[in-house]
């Protein structure tokens, strides 16, 4: 395992293992993204990602911090102080709750959630943070502790792209913070997070590139540095139309009318391609450009990763477009290769609480739905960031912000694909003295693995107190025993007062066996080689535990039965459902710890797999249902059927409500496997046409298309390649 796996490894255990706080970070290109998606697909804990813009939100599979914890916008003083009533822009710890509405439901999220993802923390002012640190105290009733009590797995890069500050607001910040960056925070003073900062860059390769990179993200490049890149300078390049570059600019406008200027320069007819846009998903969250202009010729760029995993594209791979209609496009790479772009999907989402599994899940808002390319003789070096080019034309003319060269730069996979459009100054933007130093400070890794051991002890027992504790169903069962404040003339629920004294009784003697247990985790977790023997412990535990709770809302269940035989109970009848799902909640948090220790007895990290592949979690009713709408028979197999019960393809398109080409495109298979005759969906002439022209070397679906003209469609030309691998397969096997 290189340095740099042991240093992600080391981090996805503090993530997994302890309660905290992680500031992953790395150069360019170092894997960082790779990490957070590995996070989400693994972890047990109930997380959520969250960006501080839209965009990054979007891109990260998230949401805002914003709109996730309904902050207002503008500055976040930390202090109760006066404030001008003219100014709306400012809030306090005092004036952030005056517009605020969470619902139970939202509140119990916030309150079961036990990771909170922050990407592109660059980005992060330190006064949002504490604005996200006060919101999490309040909703998660812990208001002594930082953010409630929650983790916080920070990423990013703080040597990139800056947070955004107006001068007006940076007049007020000063006041109350050292800097606008996100460690500088009120929350995190007393609190700083384990940094790990990822070491292999897998974008450069060349050492020389590398250390000239490292240099300017330290801020300790020379001025031979500087020599050295106007090396690569070169006058009017614009006007060479160097094919394959991408221009990096300072500016929007400049990025724009680089493209517009070199599409308008192409000849061919112009196709136009606008987004489906679906359900919620507010304009200015839109990933790429709602309309689409291209022509034959243009260049282009990918935006996001190929999707099917084959690796034919990566956000940010240049080609260019080969064939285009009024609904498809083909893009060729330099390197003799041809991809047809099919719409990529992106997604607005919202988080939501299951009631039965306590575990947190997506709810889709919207969707935006585009061609993942654009136009791209020219980007903005913001609009560029975590991007990678082979060749690129920087202009870094004009005034730009700290850590922008740095960003332009980076984006290269070398320096041969490096041209300058203007010079370097000798004393172009450096990075914040206060970054610098920042960057700097770091805890070896050997010091981070002996913390972890400890950490994680500390984390055991934080998890035993709030699997064992009933304080909280304690403080809910009290509450409800307070509305038992009427008359039996005036609502029969007073009848059932004695009843309710008892569960609470109950539920009492079960708190206190709790307490006396989690006495005893502390004291096992002082010992040498307590994971095996606490294991044990936790099994027993669990045992009673379960037994006992299970008794308790077997009792709640029986008292509803009867109910039902009563009137003017609805209320009533909904406060016992309440609960019952809190006795639920904390079974289900004992099994998680139960997981957890016998995971760790055997040196194994819980995994979001073994949770949901567990005895309880496969047995909630939630899970009944994602089980039985997951065994649905696949699309295809359903045409395929359908064709076999004497269907026509366009019957079998009219009945499932698609549109022909994509009845052919799920039959493919069944003809390459040659369980169709390819002669029953496709007319011999139509087949022979098409593979003479396929054997002649005419191999792209757009060349082909093309050649072959309108009378032959996309569907057909699939179904004849099909049917010629079909033939390929069988000579094989033969011969």
């Amino acid at each position: 395992m290189s340095n740099s796996d042991q240093l992600a490894d080391l981090a996805a255990k503090y993530v997994n293992t302890t309660d905290r706080h992680i500031f992953l970070t790395g150069r360019a290109g170092t894997g960082k993204t790779t990490f957070l998606r590995n996070i989400i697909q693994q972890t047990y804990k109930n997380a959520v990602v969250a960006a501080p813009t839209g965009i990054a939100a979007i891109n990260a599979g998230g949401v805002t911090l914003h709109s996730f914890l309904q902050l207002p916008f503008g500055v976040f003083i930390p202090k109760n102080v006066p404030l001008p009533s003219v100014n709306s822009n400012v809030n306090t710890p005092g004036t952030l709750f005056r517009n605020f509405r969470f619902n139970s439901s939202k509140r119990q999220l916030i309150r079961q959630l036990e990771l909170l993802i922050i990407d592109e923390v660059s980005m992060l002012r330190a006064d949002l943070l504490d604005c996200v640190d006060t919101m999490l105290r309040h909703l998660r009733s812990r208001r002594d502790e930082p953010f409630g009590g929650l983790q916080i797995l920070f990423i990013g890069d703080l040597l990139q792209l800056p947070p955004v500050v107006r001068d007006d607001d940076k007049i007020l910040l000063n006041k109350y913070y050292d800097s606008p960056y996100f460690f500088d925070a009120h929350a995190l003073k007393n609190n700083q997070p384990i940094k790990v900062e990822l070491q292999k860059v897998f974008r450069q390769t060349d050492d020389q590139f590398i250390s000239l990179l490292n240099r300017f993200r330290n801020n300790s490049h020379t001025p031979d540095d500087i020599d050295f890149l106007n090396g690569y300078y070169k006058g009017n390049i614009e006007n060479e139309g160097r094919e394959g570059y991408i221009h990096l600019t300072t500016h929007n406008y400049k990025a724009d009318s680089i493209n517009q200027t070199r599409l308008q320069q192409l000849t061919g007819k112009s196709f136009t391609y606008d987004a489906v846009v679906s359900g919620d998903f507010k304009e200015h969250l839109y990933p790429t450009n709602y309309s689409l202009e291209l022509k034959k010729d243009a260049q282009v760029m990918f935006v996001k990763n190929d999707p099917t995993g084959e690796g034919r594209f990566f956000n940010g791979k240049i080609g260019h477009v080969s064939f285009l209609d009024s609904s498809s496009i083909f893009v060729h790479f330099e390197d003799g290769s041809e991809v047809k772009v099919e719409p990529y999907v992106w997604e607005n989402k919202r988080y939501s609480l299951n009631k039965h599994t306590n575990e947190v899940e997506e709810k889709f808002l919207g969707k935006f739905a585009q061609f993942p390319i654009k136009l791209a003789w020219a980007v903005t070096i913001h609009k560029s960031q975590g991007l990678t080019f082979e060749k690129a034309i920087l202009d870094l003319s004009g005034t730009f912000a700290s850590g922008q060269l740095y960003v332009a730069i980076s984006r290269l996979t070398s320096l041969d694909g490096l041209i300058l459009s203007s010079r370097i100054p000798m004393d172009p933007p450096g990075i914040d003295q206060v970054l610098k130093d920042f960057s700097t400070q770091h805890i070896p890794e050997s010091q981070l693995s002996k913390m972890l051991a400890e950490d994680r002890k500390q984390f055991v027992v934080s998890l035993a107190e709030r699997a064992f504790s009933l304080d909280l169903i304690l403080k809910n069962l009290y509450f409800h025993r307070k509305s038992f404040n009427k008359d039996e003339n005036r609502s029969i629920k007073q009848q059932y007062l004695p009843w309710t004294n008892e569960l609470i009784d109950s539920t009492r003697a079960i708190h206190e066996v709790g307490l006396k247990f989690i006495v005893q985790v502390k004291t096992m977790t002082g010992q040498e080689g307590y994971l095996h023997a606490l294991s044990e412990r936790v099994e027993k535990a669990w045992e009673y535990f379960e037994k006992e709770l299970n008794r308790l809302t077997g009792k709640i269940s029986d008292h509803l039965a009867l109910l039902k035989k009563e009137k003017r109970v609805t209320e009533y009848g909904k406060e016992l459902k309440e609960l019952e799902s809190r006795y639920h909640l904390q079974l289900n948090d004992m099994f998680k710890l139960r997981l957890f220790i016998r995971s760790a007895s055997e040196n194994k990290i819980l995994t979001k797999n073994d949770l949901h592949h567990s005895e309880r979690y496969q047995s909630s009713p939630s899970t009944e249902k994602k089980k039985a709408k997951k065994e649905k028979t696949p699309t295809s197999e359903i045409s395929f059927n359908l064709f076999k019960e004497g269907k026509t393809i366009d019957e079998i398109a009219k009945e499932r409500g698609f549109v022909r080409s994509t009845i052919e495109g799920h039959l493919c298979r069944y003809v390459e496997s040659g369980e169709i005759d390819v002669l029953k969906v496709l007319e011999k002439e139509k087949l022979e046409r098409i593979l003479k022209r396929y054997e002649k070397g005419i191999e792209g679906l757009g060349e082909l298309k093309s050649d072959l003209g309108d009378e032959i469609s996309y569907g057909e030309i699939k179904l004849a390649l099909a049917h010629d691998k079909f033939l390929k397969q069988k000579e094989e096997k033969e011969g």
